[in-house]
């Protein structure tokens, strides 16, 4: 029995060794695998920060203490936040270069294209529990204040595009009366009216050293930090290939002047499910669609799907070809 014992225990020290061994091996790799600096992610520790940091070419006062404790919190929460933060870093391969392209139009500062991110990790269904709607978070009033159509059967805040050009618009005239796009930030969280009453009683024209709501007060600050890691992704341990990101297919656009009774069978008539074209169209929220006097809309479908009378219309066309050839 005592020798049984001895062959155990001879066999668990062994094992402990040659993890041990093994451990230390692994282990070396790894930290020679992320010398690039993204080392400090998979140990969880002695994060720095920049030595500088910008949004729309506004420097970030890393010289004032509470505003570096505040960044400290945003990085380490999308640093070490893996799942959530790689889902949106492949989303925004999607988004990102078509809001780049509005903002740009519209004269706003291009790295507002992160705000969809902090507003809704770039979810194109997502409602907030006071109502906001869509990748931009537009609340009713204000959707409807900037001519989205909004009703039991289209809600155009979960449009994509047109709710980017509208928040482009609010964000260049909050620019317009803070002078600041941090400011113009801010603003488009809480509500002019509330910035600038908070203003007027602080005395205070920098969004750093104002004392605002606790969202606000991170707003900017969130888009600060996600900016620099996505623009920084292998420093931060993020090694994503671009085959790896989610992308848009090539979609083609389709006129709708007539009204459709019933959205699912305009699915399958397209050669897709309904469930592809709510994906594509976010903004069709009931059954139907309606159309009103002077109106039309535009469905987005991906250029691989074709309606039966497409597929029955090249069919003909085909064997018109064959008989005119014999």
């Amino acid at each position: 029995m005592k020798n049984f014992q001895s062959i155990v225990l001879w066999i668990l020290v062994l094992g402990l060794i040659s993890y041990t061994i093994y451990d230390k091996k692994f282990n070396k790799i790894l930290y020679e695998q992320y010398q690039d600096g993204s080392w400090h992610q998979m140990q969880l520790i002695d994060f720095r920060l920049p030595e500088k940091l910008y949004f729309a070419d506004e420097p970030v006062p890393l010289e004032d203490m509470s505003v570096r404790q505040r960044l400290d919190r945003e990085f380490y929460v999308f640093i070490f936040s893996h799942a959530t933060t790689a889902m949106i870093i492949r989303r925004a391969n999607q988004w990102l270069p078509r809001f780049e392209k509005i903002l740009s139009e519209m004269g706003v500062h291009t790295d507002f294209k992160y705000l969809p991110i902090i507003e809704s990790s770039l979810i194109p269904q997502a409602v907030s529990p006071m109502g906001a709607a869509g990748l931009w978070q537009i609340m009713p009033e204000v959707g409807k204040q900037y001519g989205l159509e909004i009703n039991e059967e289209v809600d155009e805040r979960f449009h994509p595009i047109k709710a980017a050009y509208v928040a482009a618009r609010i964000l260049k005239e909050n620019y317009q009366k803070f002078g600041s796009w941090a400011l113009a930030a801010a603003a488009y969280n809480a509500g002019a009216g509330y910035l600038e009453g908070v203003i007027h009683f602080q005395k205070q024209k920098s969004y750093y050293n104002l004392f605002l709501y606790p969202e606000t007060a991170r707003y900017v600050i969130r888009l600060v930090a996600f900016k620099h890691i996505y623009e920084n992704l292998q420093k931060y341990g993020y090694q994503m290939r671009q085959e790896h990101m989610y992308y848009f297919p090539a979609l083609r656009k389709i006129k709708i002047t007539e009204n459709i009774q019933d959205l699912a069978e305009f699915a399958e008539k397209y050669g897709v499910s309904y469930r592809t074209l709510i994906e594509y169209n976010p903004w069709l929220k009931g059954k139907t669609l309606s159309i009103k006097e002077g109106k039309t809309y535009e469905i987005e479908l991906p250029y691989s799907s074709r309606s039966k009378h497409e597929v029955n219309t090249d069919m003909k066309d085909t064997l018109k070809k064959m008989k005119t050839e014999e």
